[in-house]
């Protein structure tokens, strides 16, 4: 009982981290956007990195709050996180979304390489946004249907 309550408590506790330190990157951020307004650099990346801070502690407060006052969801939550055949589902996800991140970052390098020596049209800012946008989405999807599909046939 105790070793699960210090383990939800340091959970909360780094929700409560990852929210002071989303909320300060926030503030350096809007700062320097302010100060900084003539730079060349947008200062705005800053500002979204603090906002994905205070998302991950926003994140980690609610899974995480309720366990410490329910006893049972305390037990499930713990069960959950550290059962044997939910790491493996994890991992063999993490395994797919990793591979498949490695071939659409190849076949960008690749692109970018042939398109130095005029092989291939070269990639606008706006293409390589998207590109870039589609490198980390799609991963994700990747990692988030294989949570699914194992789930189902483990």
């Amino acid at each position: 009982m105790e070793s699960r309550t210090r383990w939800i408590a340091g959970k909360i506790r780094l929700g409560w981290i990852f929210l002071a330190l989303g909320a300060l990157v926030v503030i350096v951020g809007l700062l320097a956007q302010v100060q900084f307004a003539d730079s060349t650099y947008n200062f705005r990346i800053v500002t979204g990195l603090g906002i994905l801070f205070i998302g991950i502690g926003a994140g980690y407060l609610l899974r995480y709050r309720t366990a410490l006052k329910d006893d049972q969801a305390a037990r499930r939550l713990n069960a959950e996180e550290r059962d044997e055949r939910t790491l493996l589902i994890r991992a063999r996800a993490g395994n797919r979304a990793y591979w498949v991140t490695a071939v659409i970052l190849y076949i960008g390098l690749m692109w970018v390489s042939f398109s130095a020596n005029g092989s291939l049209p070269t990639l606008s800012e706006d293409s390589l946004w998207f590109f870039l946008a589609a490198a980390v989405v799609i991963p994700f999807g990747v990692y988030a249907i294989s949570m699914v599909i194992d789930q189902k046939s483990l």
